[in-house]
């Protein structure tokens, strides 16, 4: 059921960062469906989260708020600027995630 749970982020989270091929739309839903996956995850999680999971989970958080408020004031630039920047640094970490928890893509 954990093998489910990783492939499901990983496909929400690659549709999610496949915007300019999927569309706005497909990149809205994928992102929601990724932060649910998201929270699924840290609940089913055998580790008690620490400081670093929490800010991992808060990064994706604040990336998901801070496109829904790109989209409400989509004429204040800034606005969709700071949502790339915390997408960006969110991938980054995301990956040191998987890189560094990456024994439940190769067995339970």
């Amino acid at each position: 059921m954990k093998k489910l749970l990783y492939w499901s982020l990983l496909v929400s989270f690659v549709c999610t960062l496949s915007v300019p091929l999927t569309g706005l739309v497909v990149h809205k839903l994928a992102s929601t469906v990724f932060l649910l996956l998201c929270l699924v995850h840290m609940a089913v999680s055998r580790k008690k989260p620490g400081a670093r999971r929490w800010a991992l989970l808060g990064g994706v958080l604040l990336a998901f708020v801070s496109g829904i408020l790109s989209l409400i004031f989509a004429a204040v630039p800034w606005v969709l600027a700071v949502h790339k920047v915390v997408s960006i640094t969110g991938v980054f970490f995301l990956a040191i995630h998987i890189f560094a928890c990456r024994r439940g893509f190769k067995g339970d």
